[in-house]
């Protein structure tokens, strides 16, 4: 029989950068009082849920919402592969500033949303997604058959998504996680058998 490995992927609740649609990239943003109280009201529908191991990345409001959905009595890694992607000249600026900024930003539209293509001093979407592979192999070396949980960013969980479902960089894009999304993908070998999302809290509009 093959092994089972499940991964779980939780994108961070709310922020104030999220409130106010702003750029937060690699800031190291806290969650927001609202954050705070709807990662509280999940945690109840994650109790019967076994997780072996729980990753996320250096940035406080990812520990943050695992540390309130699971506690501290799971084993835990913080790692970079799951930080957010940094967006350059557009962190800290909100999304009306960054239709402002000369010279302009190049937009692409998939699945219906606009990504910035080239901020300057951004990180290209083609490594957030090798980024997105590493964590994938890292994940099925050091806990195949284990139950794994990820607590991440928007644009990094596209990235991760896309490499569970076998997806290409530009199709990934099509799909953005709300905040306290979980998202569920059970692997039979290394065989994508069933995957599944389920809203944790009350949605947050996709792109903040």
């Amino acid at each position: 029989m093959p092994v089972e490995t499940t991964i779980h992927t939780v994108r961070h609740a709310h922020t104030v950068y999220n409130g106010e649609k702003r750029y937060a990239g690699t800031l190291d943003v806290p969650l927001s009082e609202k954050g705070i109280q709807d990662t509280r009201q999940a945690a109840p529908r994650l109790a019967g849920l076994r997780f072996d191991m729980v990753i996320t990345s250096t940035l406080r409001r990812s520990i943050e919402t695992a540390r309130l959905l699971v506690g501290d009595g799971v084993r835990s890694l913080q790692s970079a592969l799951c930080n957010e992607r940094n967006f350059g000249a557009l962190e800290g600026l909100t999304w009306d500033e960054a239709q402002q900024l000369q010279p302009p930003v190049l937009f692409i539209n998939v699945g219906g949303d606009l990504h910035s293509v080239n901020p300057r001093g951004g990180e290209p979407f083609e490594l957030v997604w090798q980024r997105a592979q590493r964590l994938r192999r890292l994940i099925f070396r050091a806990h195949k058959g284990s139950s794994v949980l990820v607590v991440s960013h928007g644009v990094f969980l596209q990235m991760f998504h896309g490499v569970l479902r076998g997806l290409s960089c530009i199709e990934a894009l099509a799909a953005y996680p709300s905040s306290l999304e979980l998202a569920t993908f059970r692997f039979l070998g290394n065989r994508l058998a069933e995957e599944r999302i389920e809203q944790l809290a009350n949605a947050e509009a996709a792109r903040w």
